[in-house]
């Protein structure tokens, strides 16, 4: 994709995560690049690639002979997300707690106190991996946090539907204050286990609206899905 493409494809990039967000979509739904384009006022090309850069969020399935699908929400996919996460930011927790330095927790709590002034879910989901990240960061394990990374890319979607949807945003603070107050403390036991909490507090909420959401769906004619 040459040069002059990159911004059109963020652009057209970010405009379908916010329908895709927001539409909380519980059925895949197709991403068709005509339509895309002639919507847009673009190419193929800007389209192809800002469809690829939802596939790497876990927002967007490629799907060989067929095109591009919404990867739906699912009750099953969150709860593995979070075992995923827990097992991972746990380690991170344990390599990293011991060796935080003042300017880390400075960071962490800035990040916190961002999160709680935030206008928008967008900018409250940065300012929440913002946190978690410079509590990791002294575990000085450069892969273990790139593939925290790409778990967080995949679970950024479940946690704006805790917010949005389950109201979430109250008890999510008020585990952060706890999981940073035990870091500050240098206390490990009790971070990794506040944290493991948080974590399945969370995707449990996700995990009862969405297979009430499913059994709703089942028992109801189904829509067209269109954008």
């Amino acid at each position: 994709m040459s040069k002059s493409a990159q911004p059109i494809a963020g652009s057209i990039a970010r405009a379908l995560e916010k329908r895709i967000i927001e539409g909380l979509h519980t059925q895949a739904v197709p991403l068709r690049q005509a339509e895309l384009a002639a919507e847009f006022g673009a190419s193929h090309i800007p389209v192809r690639e800002a469809l690829a850069m939802l596939a790497e969020k876990g927002m967007v399935r490629i799907v060989p002979n067929r095109g591009a699908m919404t990867v739906p929400l699912s009750a099953s996919h969150c709860r593995e997300l979070a075992e995923m996460r827990v097992a991972l930011e746990v380690i991170a927790l344990r390599h990293s707690v011991p060796r935080l330095t003042p300017g880390r927790l400075a960071e962490a709590k800035s990040a916190l106190d961002a999160g709680r002034r935030a206008r928008t879910l967008t900018r409250r989901a940065r300012c929440n991996w913002d946190f978690h990240r410079a509590l990791y960061a002294q575990a000085e394990r450069p892969f273990l946090l790139d593939q925290m990374e790409s778990l967080w890319r995949h679970a950024d979607r479940y946690l704006r539907f805790a917010w949005s949807k389950a109201h979430h945003e109250q008890r999510s603070d008020q585990e952060h204050d706890g999981i940073f107050e035990a870091c500050a403390a240098h206390d490990v036991k009790l971070a990794c286990r506040l944290t493991r909490e948080h974590i399945i507090a969370a995707a449990s909420s996700v995990q009862t609206l969405l297979e009430q959401e499913a059994v709703r769906e089942a028992s109801a004619p189904s829509p067209r899905q269109t954008w």
